[in-house]
């Protein structure tokens, strides 16, 4: 598996399977890449791999690098960054970028793979009109499910003398939605608390208002217990090709208060495990936090129904073995072709 690592949740998916896999007898070996090979990925043409290998899994911005070794190459998408739908999140020196960059290595990576995986039905919609010939499965992001949980006190339906506890979980970027903190967190007043990770790439420059507190760069302990001890979770991302915060929040029995944009839709139930808001309606993410603040048992409820939708449609068990699964395939599939 090899990977530039971008401090981004490509990052954790890739560290979640390998460490899946291999509890499951699949040797693994993970080679990370520094970040500067991001501008020249036709570097890691150079690279050596370990002997022995069966399957090689990387994601689109390098995989079409590692196509010279005659194996079987996997190669997951997340989020295509070309998509037009994506293009109104970022600025023009982004797209600039992904056009000369990025972009252009995923659509080499594409033309190549064995298997182009996505992790949600949208993604995969995106990926087929860009890469029509492509072999391509969906495969959902899961969560360790034992790992991030409730407990009996982070379930516990009072607020009583505090304010109702908000978490944001993300990079600082416009298509996360950090922007929304501060209107929202004006909207709301007093009565609420909105705290703020720094995301995997560090604090970030949350703008300052009197109830937004900023929590740092969290170790993944950290992050459990933060979910655990908050009320709700916000994810007011604008574009997300799967949406790891939310399926996090479910997990540790928390309602999820977000934007209906792109997979997050796949795993959030309006209404059931939380409130789906259109894009940039704040006021909406507000209305949606004081029903949560007045409705009593409504932020357990939800809850409940979150975590048993994590356990039931994104355990690590079913997700690993998908992949699992898949590279047994194609290696045996690979294998039937040189004895012809």
């Amino acid at each position: 598996m090899p990977n530039i690592r971008a401090n981004s949740g490509s990052d954790v998916f890739l560290e979640r399977l390998a460490e899946g896999a291999r509890l499951r007898g699949v040797t693994v070996t993970v080679d990370w890449f520094d970040r500067r090979f991001e501008f020249l990925p036709e570097a890691l043409m150079f690279s050596r791999m370990p002997p022995g290998v069966d399957i090689i899994h990387a994601n689109g911005l390098n995989a079409f690098a590692f196509r010279r070794h005659r194996v079987p190459l996997v190669v997951s998408e997340h989020h295509y960054v070309l998509d037009p739908g994506y293009r109104p999140y970022k600025t023009a020196i982004q797209h600039a970028y992904q056009l000369a960059v990025t972009g252009r290595a995923s659509k080499r990576s594409f033309a190549v793979a064995s298997m182009l995986v996505s992790p949600s039905r949208f993604t995969e919609r995106v990926l087929k009109s860009v890469a029509p010939n492509a072999p391509q499965a969906t495969i959902p992001l899961w969560v360790d499910t034992e790992r991030f949980s409730p407990t009996a006190a982070s379930v516990a339906d009072s607020t009583a003398g505090r304010p109702l506890r908000l978490l944001f979980v993300g990079n600082t970027s416009f298509r996360k939605g950090a922007d929304t903190l501060v209107p929202l967190a004006n909207r709301l007043g007093p009565g609420f608390e909105i705290l703020c990770t720094g995301g995997l790439r560090g604090d970030g420059d949350i703008e300052h208002a009197a109830t937004i507190r900023q929590l740092g760069r969290l170790s993944t302990d950290e992050l459990v217990q933060a979910y655990r001890d908050c009320d709700a979770v916000l994810v007011p991302s604008r574009y997300e090709g799967f949406g790891y915060a939310a399926l996090e929040a479910m997990a540790c029995g928390k309602p999820v208060i977000a934007f209906s944009c792109g997979a997050v839709d796949e795993i959030v139930e309006d209404g059931v495990s939380g409130f789906m808001v259109p894009i940039n309606d704040i006021d909406g993410m507000a209305g949606a936090a004081r029903r949560l603040a007045t409705e009593t048992g409504l932020g357990v409820r939800m809850g409940q129904a979150g975590r048993e939708r994590a356990l039931t449609h994104f355990s690590e068990e079913s997700g690993v073995n998908a992949y699992i699964e898949l590279y047994y395939r194609l290696r045996d599939a690979h294998g039937r072709r040189d004895v012809r």
